[in-house]
């Protein structure tokens, strides 16, 4: 007589989060399938249900998440900040980098259409909190003068350009970071967004 496979242990949830994240960038949010994830966990195809009520209650949690890793990183780096704004900004920037080199599944799952989507409002209402006061601050920022008067969405844009291509180019193996490597991938992110930071045009010496 064979035993069944138990599928209500203590860790299937996250087990089958961590299962959607693997499949995510082979089969996109839409075709995800709880049944094809219970197989990866090995576990019952019954098993997610007593979990997630369907696929879309998996994306969400899955969504939940990602943001949630995101936001707690982002928080550290204002904390380290305090209130200097342009080092707010530049830690932030730092801090999303970390995060995809230390989090690439994640990082990946967030880019994929139908993923943040299904973020649950709760978390949306975090995360959009978090960047409306960082935008608040910055333009107070550009009204003291402390940051150049750039026209400010463009400015934002420009910024995550800047550290979402890189921990793109970081995580795809383009650049030297090892997958993995959290505090060389911060060092070469300090760099970048330093760069960012003074421009590229020519000035007197000693005014980097």
């Amino acid at each position: 007589m064979t035993t069944r496979r138990k599928y209500h242990h203590r860790h299937l949830r996250d087990t089958l989060v961590a299962a959607a994240l693997e499949a995510l960038p082979e089969v996109g949010a839409e075709g995800l399938s709880l049944r094809a994830l219970a197989r990866r966990a090995g576990v019952s195809e019954a098993a997610p249900y007593h979990h997630f009520a369907d696929k879309d209650a998996l994306l969400a949690a899955l969504a939940a998440e990602c943001f949630l890793l995101l936001l707690e990183a982002l928080e550290a780096a204002v904390r380290e900040a305090g209130d200097d704004q342009r080092r707010r900004f530049q830690l932030t920037g730092i801090a999303y980098v970390r995060f995809a080199v230390a989090h690439p599944a994640h990082f990946r799952a967030m880019e994929l259409p139908g993923v943040a989507a299904r973020m649950p409002a709760e978390v949306k209402r975090k995360v959009d909190a978090f960047y409306r006061e960082e935008g608040r601050r910055m333009r107070a920022a550009q009204k003291q003068g402390l940051i150049a008067p750039l026209p400010f969405d463009g400015l934002i844009l420009a910024a995550t350009s800047l550290v979402h291509g890189l921990a793109r180019l970081i995580i795809d193996g383009a650049t030297p970071v090892k997958p993995g490597d959290v505090e060389h991938a911060a060092r070469v992110a300090r760099e970048v967004t330093a760069v960012f930071g003074v421009g590229v045009l020519p000035r007197p010496a000693g005014q980097l």
